[in-house]
């Protein structure tokens, strides 16, 4: 049998391949036949190189309905994290304060909690030091990804859709 070659998943590589890298990985690590897949998004000039991991639950809407999550993955790894929104911009972006994704995420956060350790390599006690995301794209209804940032070591995981 052959050895799968673990890497990252960045822009380049889905420029040249499409998603189809990423969605076998995915259905992959979901059968336990490989690690969780990592992408790597592109570093905007001024902002910082992130790791991103996804939910099980989003890998199994990658793996479902991959039209869902075209747009949104590749806005995710073209533009990377980019801190505070302006609005009308592209990629990965801070929660405001006022934004009602907020609760949302949070709520999202408890069924996640093993596997937001083992990712974000943060113990229990601190995850309320995470900082909510979210990622942005041209999407009308509202619709977004969440997640939580852990800035100590700049790993991003998604958790799921959310509406404003």
């Amino acid at each position: 049998m052959k050895e799968n070659q673990e890497f990252y998943h960045t822009f380049e590589r889905y420029q040249e391949q499409g998603l189809e890298p990423f969605v076998q990985h995915a259905l992959q690590y979901l059968r336990g036949e490989r690690t969780v897949p990592v992408s790597k998004p592109n570093v905007l000039l001024g902002m910082k190189e992130v790791l991103l991991t996804f939910s099980d639950k989003l890998l199994h809407n990658i793996v479902d309905t991959v039209t869902d999550l075209r747009k949104p993955y590749e806005v995710a790894i073209k533009y990377g994290f980019r801190g505070h929104t302006n609005g009308g911009i592209n990629g990965i972006f801070f929660q405001e304060r006022e934004s009602s994704l907020g609760p949302k995420t949070t709520k999202l956060i408890q069924p996640h909690e093993t596997r937001l350790q083992q990712d974000l390599d943060i113990s229990l006690e601190n995850l309320d030091s995470l900082i909510n995301v979210k990622v942005v794209w041209h999407e009308p209804s509202g619709k977004r990804i969440v997640g939580v940032y852990n800035m100590n070591n700049n790993r991003i995981f998604l958790l799921d859709f959310a509406h404003y």
